[in-house]
């Protein structure tokens, strides 16, 4: 379980799959995605924040793989503005993507 955390401005709320419908909101822009090409498909599909959220983030937070947050404005606590993620260290290099060139596991 992953707790909540506030600022003076921000309210960190753990990632629920019931906010998958304001990540889809905000989440299918070119300039949010092009840097995060390899990993996350483009066009975005009408249904990718919530088979996201369900089938990875989710089961990475039950799993301990990953903590998932939502990011809120403290006067606005309802108001989903962004999201954060922290994730345990990849073992592999090709995990970073790099498996096309011949990347062995990393020691």
């Amino acid at each position: 379980m992953i707790s909540a955390g506030t600022t003076e401005r921000l309210v960190l709320k753990p990632l629920e799959l019931a906010d998958a419908d304001a990540i889809q909101q905000l989440f299918p822009h070119w300039e949010v995605v092009q840097y995060l090409a390899n990993r996350v498909p483009w066009p975005y599909p009408p249904d990718g924040a919530h088979s996201y959220c369900k089938e990875i983030a989710l089961p990475q937070i039950e799993h301990g793989e990953a903590w998932h947050w939502t990011l809120r404005l403290a006067t606005a606590p309802r108001h989903l503005i962004g999201a954060i993620s922290l994730m345990r260290a990849r073992t592999t290099i090709a995990d970073f993507g790099w498996a096309s060139r011949g990347a062995a596991k990393a020691s």
